[in-house]
């Protein structure tokens, strides 16, 4: 028997067995299979549950514990754990390389609460953890997906009536970028703007900012940012934007953009600067549809869609497109809606696929 055999013997022999483990370690299973899919990529608002402008609208400080409990109760309403599982169900349908979140949520509570009148110690007992509901039900559906980047932007806290009295809630917002697990990620960063709304009466400074990662699909790279700018002022919002187009102005990477931009395609003083700054919007490419995706009503009840404006995009730079890309909304068709009622969120989704020759 020559020693290549002898070695085959070892080695089956160990695979079969649990003791050899310093053999079976070094196993390479390959993982060059080639990816056929087009690059695809999606940007979902996946919506906290409530509107905020009836709180951040306030007169008097003492109207403030009302508005917040009113928002809390319309979070719970709104069943992210069961929405998550209808977000995911679009997510698995095109099984995206690359996808941008908003309003990732992180709710926690305090009872009772102490905000006042120092508020000394912050609220940590969780009641949703929006990111951690969707990933279990990506898993669900044997998905297998990673955070490769993400962004804190506001961390707020404040007082709410409560059957009991007088509790606090405190909302943490993320904007997240998760990649599937057969792409390369390096590069993380995050950052908030410079440029804040600020809400004087409540002393809220409500941060935005922006995750972005290098993502390498197919031996590609490409630098992807996702952002949500302003919804509340278009001044805040267009400052945002120039931020932005700066900081990414000397990147020679393609560069996949994409978000919530709270700016209307195609008019939107911050969607023409994009454009000025030579990015595309790939919903103009090969595309049947309006691509409207805002907004449902605030409950997320409405019988039929309401969409009219089109605020979420992908944007691409310093990337020559071929000839195909095509783009869909998910999350906004009747089949889409949960049987409780409840819309998937009040944004519909956005998924482009660029095939490559």
């Amino acid at each position: 028997m020559n020693k290549l055999n002898k070695l085959l013997i070892l080695l089956v022999i160990c695979l079969a067995v649990s003791g050899c483990e310093k053999i079976t370690d070094t196993v390479m299973i390959p993982t060059d299979i080639p990816d056929t899919q087009p690059l695809t990529v999606m940007t979902y608002n996946v919506y906290v549950g409530s509107s905020a402008e009836p709180l951040l609208g306030v007169e008097n400080l003492l109207q403030a514990p009302t508005e917040v409990a009113i928002m809390y109760n319309n979070v719970m309403a709104s069943n992210f754990p069961e929405r998550a599982v209808a977000i995911a169900k679009s997510i698995k349908e095109y099984n995206p390389h690359i996808i941008g979140l908003q309003e990732i949520s992180l709710i926690r509570k305090q009872s009772p609460g102490d905000f006042l009148p120092d508020n000394p110690s912050l609220a940590e007992e969780v009641v949703l953890d929006y990111l951690k509901l969707l990933m279990d039900a990506l898993k669900a559906e044997g998905l297998n997906y990673q955070v490769a980047a993400q962004v804190e932007n506001i961390d707020v806290e404040m007082p709410m009536f409560s059957d009991t009295g007088l509790d606090d809630v405190r909302l943490t917002d993320y904007d997240v970028i998760l990649t599937r697990n057969d792409v390369g990620i390096s590069r993380q960063t995050n950052e908030n703007f410079e440029n804040t709304l600020k809400i004087e009466l409540l002393g809220l400074e409500i941060k935005r900012g922006y995750a972005a990662v290098d993502a390498t699909v197919a031996d590609t790279t490409y630098r992807v940012v996702n952002t949500h700018l302003e919804a509340y002022t278009e001044e805040n919002r267009v400052q945002q934007a120039r931020e932005l187009i700066e900081i990414l102005s000397d990147e020679s990477l393609p560069i996949i953009l994409l978000g919530d931009f709270n700016t209307r395609a195609t008019d939107g003083t911050a969607y023409q600067l994009l454009l000025d700054a030579d990015y595309i919007d790939l919903w103009q490419m090969d595309t049947s549809g309006n691509g409207n995706t805002c907004c449902q009503d605030d409950d997320i009840l409405n019988d039929i869609s309401d969409l009219t404006v089109r605020i979420d995009q992908i944007f691409v730079r310093n990337l020559t497109l071929p000839s195909s890309v095509m783009t869909y909304t998910v999350g906004d068709k009747q089949t889409d809606k949960l049987l409780s009622g409840l819309w998937p969120s009040d944004h519909a989704g956005v998924v482009a696929q660029i095939s490559f020759e």
